[in-house]
């Protein structure tokens, strides 16, 4: 098979997620069709459209796959209604993070959106008390806590039990005025509090960034929170700005653009072009954090993905090219060997061949999954 041609897993996936699939290509494998779509946490979704467009799926095993993903969902789902109804009983407030509850209120379905462990936030001043319940209930905790969440264990299940959202070092997040925002709701009938759109919308955005946006259900989320916005583009580019996270929102956006353009709302489109080098800049950064896996610890097969997933030659050497284009790690490697930074997309192939070998590296820049 040709590396110029996209692969017809890659082709039918992306399709799936943008509501243009009308047949599985000839030669597609539903077995890989179904391991990328699992990678990505896209697996039941990507079942979704299938069936609603009328596209048969034969392969038994592809089928089997979506069901292990959807009982899994299913069993998560009841352990957060069971923690939450503990948490109740003890008068401490939870606010789940993403999983089950996220499931639901964006994707409208637990098992639409798969997630491995429950990411549940307490107050600071609640914190110690929630580590107990859980170890009650037999939770063992697998680390200290660090600057915002311990994680418990119990088999093989996790709870993450955060007292903030992410590094205060790394992104900034309005935790205290998240919680007086926040407002009432429920889970399967078990009292749990829930963000406001805005805050929903801005957490998402920074969860997606804070890993690269290196999987598809990040940006679908992101895509999701931005059209149930309740709020203006403006109320939400000033929110974002007020709690420093106005870049981060520009990136997302851009990265929404990036990979499901018809998502992105109009209005918000119109607003962000008001601030034309800003939007410049989140572009550029997504096309380095399309490329900076291939130079950092991240899976360079998910982002090959991306490579094989365009369906225009001059589109996919464009990707393949941007591999080569200096990352914030290159910077700093420069800066601890004291080098000048012209020196960045000389030493960015070196470094790619260092890191992975001349193989590896080929594969991330053609990648083929058979």
């Amino acid at each position: 098979m040709s590396n110029e041609a996209a692969i017809p897993e890659a082709e039918l996936l992306i399709a799936c997620l943008r509501g243009t699939a009308s047949a599985v290509p000839r030669g597609a494998d539903c077995r890989l069709l179904a391991m990328l779509a699992e990678t990505h946490g896209v697996l039941p979704l990507v079942y979704r459209a299938l069936t609603a467009s009328g596209i048969e799926v034969p392969d038994k095993a592809f089928r089997e796959t979506v069901l292990n993903s959807q009982l899994s969902s299913k069993s998560l789902a009841e352990e957060l209604e069971h923690l939450l109804a503990v948490f109740a009983m003890r008068g401490i407030e939870v606010l789940p993070l993403k999983g089950p509850a996220l499931a639901e209120t964006l994707y409208g379905d637990v098992t639409l959106r798969p997630c491995v462990d429950l990411d549940l936030l307490v107050r600071v001043g609640g914190y110690h008390q929630a580590e107990q319940l859980l170890l009650e209930e037999g939770w063992e905790a697998s680390a200290p806590a660090d600057e915002y969440q311990r994680k418990f264990m119990r088999g093989e299940s996790m709870v993450e039990l955060h007292f903030g959202v992410a590094s205060p070092r790394s992104f900034p997040f309005d935790v205290e005025g998240t919680w007086n925002r926040a407002r009432n709701g429920a889970f399967r009938g078990q009292p749990m509090k829930t963000m406001s759109e805005t805050d929903r919308a801005l957490y998402l955005f920074l969860h997606g960034l804070k890993h690269g946006y290196g999987r598809l259900i990040w940006i679908l989320d992101a895509a999701l929170a931005l059209e149930t916005m309740p709020c203006g583009p403006r109320e939400l580019i000033e929110c974002a700005k007020a709690q420093g996270l106005e870049q981060v929102l520009y990136i997302s956006c851009a990265m929404v653009e990036e990979v499901f353009p018809k998502r992105l709302p109009e209005s918000l489109t119109a607003v962000l072009g008001d601030s034309p080098r800003a939007l410049q800049a989140a572009r550029a950064s997504v096309q380095r954090l399309l490329a900076g896996a291939a130079g950092t610890g991240r899976d360079p097969e998910i982002w090959g993905f991306y490579v094989q997933a365009e369906t225009g030659p001059a589109m996919r050497w464009c990707r393949r090219l941007a591999f080569f284009a200096p990352t914030n790690e290159d910077s700093r490697w420069l800066n601890d060997h004291r080098l000048p930074h012209f020196l960045a997309p000389v030493m960015r192939p070196f470094r790619l061949l260092a890191k992975y070998g001349l193989k590896r590296a080929w594969r991330t820049a053609f990648p083929t999954f058979h």
